[in-house]
């Protein structure tokens, strides 16, 4: 399982997987039929990669469904009540 915390904005337990380019996303604990987030386990104990679905890819598991243990995760951006407090700032130069 990736790394477990809380969300700072909002107190929500959420989960942290890299994505492919080394960036941190925060999902929520969850996993759902419902989410577009797909979690790769690494070779070193809690290590996850994300990969983000397509709308394809998500529609393709929807229609097939998986095992439990390969459901999808939801980035907490899109349920925490608190989001925009958290998006567009980046780093500043």
């Amino acid at each position: 399982m990736a790394d477990r915390s809380t969300c700072r904005s909002c107190g929500a337990p959420i989960v942290w997987a890299r994505t492919p380019a080394g960036k941190l996303m925060p999902l929520d604990v969850t996993p759902t039929t419902a989410g577009n987030v797909i979690l790769h386990m690494g070779p070193e104990r809690g290590q996850a990669t994300a990969h983000v679905e397509t709308a394809a890819e998500s529609a393709t598991r929807r229609a097939h469904p998986i095992p439990a243990a390969q459901l999808a995760y939801v980035p907490h951006f899109a349920t925490c009540p608190n989001a925009k407090v958290h998006r567009g700032g980046g780093r500043k130069r």
